[in-house]
């Protein structure tokens, strides 16, 4: 399934590819639990081999699963803001699919993906606009297209590491 982002992630200058981690299984079930979401397509491949440390790849920026400074209770408090937002929009489809926001852009972009559904179609909400886009972009083309961005322009980003957690507390 994301074999674009993986074809992409090869062709990089990474030295510390084996610090890569994902989550296991039963730990995805516990963070399904929490954040009352479900993985799939994608997003559960991601989160099963990168999930947890992008291993110099990516950054906490835009990324925000890397924020290693965000405490658990930060990323759910997060989460709560977008369904609040959307909320305010009632943008209720939306909501009925378990949005997750898994970056954040510009400090305005919330970019999300529908967890209850078998798309890989990632949204982004626009806090300023109260707008939701779709990004005519899969997950993991989303990701090809932050490395492109945010990575691969400042090499100095590449190989630090970045190391989140969505479920210790």
């Amino acid at each position: 399934m994301m074999e674009n982002f993986y074809n992409y992630l090869n062709m990089l200058p990474l030295q510390n590819q084996s610090q890569i981690l994902g989550y296991s299984e039963n730990e995805l079930i516990k963070i399904e639990r929490l954040y009352d979401i479900k993985f799939r397509g994608e997003f559960r491949e991601f989160m099963l081999n990168i999930g947890r440390c992008d291993g110099g790849l990516i950054g906490d920026d835009p990324i925000i699963l890397y924020r290693s400074l965000w405490s658990v209770r930060a990323q759910i408090l997060f989460q709560i803001g977008l369904y609040e937002s959307l909320q305010d929009i009632q943008a209720h489809s939306f909501l009925r699919k378990k949005p997750f926001v898994f970056s954040w852009e510009a400090e305005s972009q919330m970019i999300f993906i529908l967890t209850d559904s078998d798309e890989n179609v990632v949204y982004s909400f626009d806090e300023n606009e109260e707008v939701i886009n779709n990004t005519k972009m899969t997950f993991s083309e989303y990701l090809v297209d932050v490395l492109k961005r945010y990575s691969l322009p400042n090499e100095s980003i590449l190989n630090n590491i970045s190391k989140g957690e969505l479920i210790l507390i």
